[in-house]
């Protein structure tokens, strides 16, 4: 999920040749992930070992990528969608079985996180990484208000409007709002959702914006004071201002999601990508790259080299407790269309 900010994107760009339409080869392997989330370094030193060229091209949300794929957007290997959208591109038929309990590695896989309903082989796709989207905010300005609550939000005080951004992502702010009203992260009831609409356009007016990116740095800054934003992001911000910043999982619940790596129906450099499945199940690669996303691993194999200050997070690794509060946003199949409705009207106001 985007996950970070811009600048890293910029300086690994120049490296990993990022483009819009992916050039083919036969040792090349094209990726099409969220915005900064896998590290570099990992994608420098695959290549280095294997000799296969790897392509990086990012999106903001599900819906953007699947789009562009349904539009027929090709020379793309693996994408990483969140599992409700790998179930989704599944009944597409827009992946296609990476085979993936074939491939080296696969022991070192935790069974519980295959989630996906259309996977239940654990042969399509490979589970990345997990996080919470939560609610980041400025210890500094945040005042009397408390952060624990879809209610800063949602019914912010006075001194709070026009200082929230919430995500620009549908499945996301909807299920925040349903969550605060008590329903399913995953309702399909058009009265439940309608409450949910109402909810949002109430509290629309005292945000300052909706976005997927870049939320980060204006809470540090003070533009913001509170953010609906992922673990991950906020926790590499807290790296470099633990003075300043807090994050909060509220208590009416909120999003446990995770992203799946996924091997596209058409894609042109298959064996490539197996060959990446499998170097991503290393442990110690599956550490580094979860120590820099500042993630929540997936590979058991991997948790004696993740950062003890990770592991002992609860916002990121969640006990008992904070883990009943989490719920995962699933494929809701043809009622999304009242997903779409209530955002229509959300956007259009």
């Amino acid at each position: 999920m985007s996950k970070a900010n811009g600048l890293l994107l910029s300086l690994f760009a120049a490296s990993a040749a990022v483009t819009a339409t992916p050039a083919m080869s036969a040792e090349e392997l094209n990726l099409y992930n969220w915005s900064v989330y896998i590290n570099p370094e990992i994608l420098t030193d695959f290549s280095k070992e294997t000799g296969i060229k790897v392509r990086l091209d990012t999106y903001g949300t599900n819906e953007e990528m699947l789009a562009k794929i349904q539009a027929g957007a090709t020379g793309y290997d693996i994408v990483f969608p969140s599992v409700h959208m790998q179930d989704i591109m599944t009944n597409l038929t827009l992946l296609q079985p990476a085979g993936i309990r074939d491939l080296k590695g696969y022991d070192n896989i935790d069974q519980k996180y295959f989630l996906a309903t259309t996977d239940p082989d654990h042969n399509i796709c490979l589970p990345y990484n997990r996080g919470t989207s939560g609610l980041m905010y400025n210890k500094k300005l945040l005042g009397d208000a408390s952060a624990d609550t879809w209610k800063v939000v949602f019914d912010p005080p006075a001194e709070l409007h026009g200082k929230i951004a919430m995500l620009d992502d549908v499945r996301e702010t909807i299920g925040a709002a349903l969550m605060y009203n008590g329903f399913s992260i995953n309702s399909t009831d058009p009265k439940e959702l309608a409450k949910a609409r109402d909810t949002i356009l109430k509290a629309k007016p005292y945000w300052a914006a909706m976005l997927t990116d870049g939320i980060g740095d204006k809470v540090v800054n003070g533009d913001f004071v509170v953010a609906q934003w992922w673990s991950g992001t906020v926790v590499q911000t807290m790296d470099t201002k633990p003075e300043d910043i807090g994050y909060a999982i509220p208590k009416e619940g909120t999003n446990g999601f995770q992203e799946d790596m996924c091997l596209l129906a058409n894609a042109p450099n298959v064996e490539s990508a197996k060959r990446f499945f499998e170097y991503m199940m290393r442990p110690e690669v599956n550490a580094k790259n979860t120590n820099w996303l500042r993630g929540w691993s997936t590979n058991k194999a991997a948790l004696p080299l993740i950062d003890a200050k990770l592991t002992s997070n609860t916002s990121i690794y969640p006990n008992e407790e904070v883990f009943e509060r989490l719920q995962l946003i699933q494929d809701v199949g043809d009622k999304i269309r009242l997903y779409d409705k209530v955002w229509t009207d959300v956007k259009a106001r």
